[in-house]
């Protein structure tokens, strides 16, 4: 089955299927499908699928079938191709009762290219829900304790309209966004007065698959989650400096360097409206610090994203922001 084939089959789990892997050894693992770009001809590979497939790679070295994820580190160190299948060595950097790690580098296949490497954590029981359920039975386990903050208010204003918001799909089709409309129209005066890196901005994100179809639904939701996990916020960059957004905004060069996710509980399902909230804490020396986190329906923060990367806006659009300085 070929990646168009894979897009075109009703009956599959599209991203389990694109990711899925083959065993040349207990610590090896080689993808079926070549890493696509985030569009035709775009340059590289697009950063979710590096993150999806290794975090796969790592997660299928784990025997325990309790564990899952709980947090991953990632480095991306060159483009990748769609030329060949990426190769996948992994160490097993820890084996405890409760937690393990695992080391991956990526390898492309034709030319033996390290391109990405990942570091993930695993743990058992990661839902909140049945640890709660637990402690119900039984008192006498550790007590599931938990806190969070809100998301900001786009997420109040706007979750129970999504069905008559319009969206936009890309990346291959995979995933699909909405984006208030205050980022087209102008943002508020409220948002505009507060420090640049204070200022929160956000948006709502699904996959578009069918888990249901998923041979393991678990791992199918959270790949697809790290796969949509570095998509779309770098290209509103320009919006928390007060720009409306336009296609035209879209134009400057961005990179991701790093990405870092944090699961913080899997009562997700990534194919229903998920929110991204965050933002932009500090730009210096031409790297930016983005700072997220996503909100399932019931407004439960289950994922925090860490990523800096190499972002160069143009001096029209710097003389234009509402923030920041380069003079002296």
């Amino acid at each position: 089955m070929s990646i168009e084939e894979i897009y075109n089959n009703v009956k599959v789990c599209k991203l389990e299927e694109k990711f899925s892997l083959k065993k040349l050894s207990d610590t090896v693992l080689e993808g079926n499908y070549p890493l696509e770009p985030f569009k035709e001809g775009a340059r590289g590979t697009y950063g979710g699928e590096f993150v999806s497939q290794g975090l796969l790679a790592a997660w299928e070295t784990v025997d325990d079938p309790d564990f899952s994820p709980h947090s991953f580190h990632s480095y991306f160190l060159k483009a990748g191709s769609i030329e060949s299948v990426m190769r996948w060595e992994v160490t097993k950097t820890m084996e405890g009762r409760n937690y393990c790690n695992r080391l991956v580098h990526c390898y492309q296949q034709h030319n033996n290219q390290l391109c990405f490497i990942l570091t993930a954590s695993f743990t058992r029981n990661n839902s909140i829900q049945q640890r709660k359920l637990d402690y119900e039975t039984n008192p006498g386990t550790k007590i599931p304790f938990e806190f969070q903050r809100s998301p900001q208010y786009f997420f109040e204003k706007y979750y129970d309209k999504l069905d008559d918001m319009q969206y936009f799909e890309h990346t291959n089709g995979n995933l699909q966004h909405i984006v208030p409309p205050e980022y087209f129209t102008g943002m508020p005066s409220d948002f505009l007065s507060q420090e640049t890196g204070m200022r929160d901005i956000g948006f709502f994100v699904r996959v578009n698959d069918d888990i249901s179809l998923a041979k393991d639904e678990l791992k199918a939701r959270l790949i697809s989650m790290a796969f949509a996990s570095d998509s779309f916020y770098l290209s509103l960059l320009v919006c928390s400096l007060g720009i409306p957004l336009s296609i035209e905004i879209f134009n400057f060069f961005r990179v991701s360097l790093d990405h870092t996710v944090y699961f913080h509980d899997t009562d997700f399902d990534p194919t229903k409206w998920l929110f991204l909230d965050y933002r932009f804490s500090r730009m210096s020396n031409d790297r930016v610090l983005c700072q997220c986190q996503v909100f399932n329906e019931k407004g439960t923060m289950v994922v925090s994203i860490v990523q800096e990367a190499i972002a160069l806006i143009p001096k029209k659009y710097i003389d234009k922001a509402v923030g920041g300085s380069y003079k002296l």
